[in-house]
């Protein structure tokens, strides 16, 4: 839902305040402010929407989710700028605060990957446990094949590998709240320890296939890289670590 509980036929309060000076702005919405300076009122004048842009205000919406996606998977946290998302979506920038608020809240919503980690532990536990290892390395390859789901991963281990904030987040997503929890459920000990070699191999493969882009790797079919995977990461689930 929108922030400050807008409707779609409105615009955001923000906007509606901002002087204009007597001059129409274009806001993304179809419309067109227009500040009458002597009565301190704005007045609404339709004009039509943009070519090839969906009317609503939930399409203006994802349109600006989809731009910051892009960017911080591209450059990462510190390099994103609520202006430039908002250029890259085409709407005015006070849109991208009203909708959804900070920078950092921005980035919390649109690109971390793991806000659903009881149904992905819930699928890692159900079958045998001897197959854990290629069931999570099916699940990393899989994740890491889809468009969508590829830029919220590599923009948020670019901005974990430069701020401590979002490392620790990671951590806390994906290791303590999913990792560590699976292997006390397989009923193994060292479990901080084997989610953390775990993660580092996800992390390497995600790294050296979608940034770093070798060949072999890039090449390789889904099948082949869960095969490779598989054991390693069985091993450190559920095998023996020294």
């Amino acid at each position: 839902m929108p922030r400050h509980g807008a409707c779609p036929l409105s615009e955001p309060p923000a906007l509606r305040r901002r002087p204009l000076d007597g001059k129409a702005r274009q806001v993304g919405y179809g419309a067109t402010f227009w500040w009458n300076g002597g009565s301190g009122a704005a007045a609404v004048s339709p004009v039509p929407g943009r070519p090839g842009r969906r009317p609503g205000h939930s399409s203006t919406r994802e349109e600006i989710a989809r731009a910051a996606r892009e960017q911080f998977a591209a450059g990462g946290y510190d390099r994103v700028t609520l202006r430039a998302v908002a250029a890259q979506a085409g709407v005015d920038a006070a849109l991208v605060a009203y909708f959804f608020g900070s920078k950092r809240e921005l980035f919390d919503e649109v690109v971390n990957p793991f806000s659903d980690s009881s149904a992905l532990m819930a699928r890692l536990l159900d079958g045998d446990p001897r197959l854990v290892g290629e069931r999570l390395a099916r699940l990393v390859i899989e994740a890491l094949d889809d468009t969508g789901r590829r830029e919220r991963i590599l923009g948020t281990i670019r901005t974990a590998a430069v701020e401590a904030d979002t490392a620790r987040k990671v951590g806390e997503k994906f290791t303590t709240e999913l990792l560590e929890p699976v292997v006390s459920q397989l009923g193994v000990a060292q479990a901080p320890l084997r989610a953390a070699l775990v993660m580092s191999q996800i992390l390497g493969l995600a790294l050296a296939r979608h940034v770093v882009g070798l060949e072999d790797l890039t090449s390789a079919s889904q099948d082949e890289l869960v095969a490779a995977l598989a054991p390693t990461l069985q091993r450190y689930l559920v095998g023996d670590i020294p």
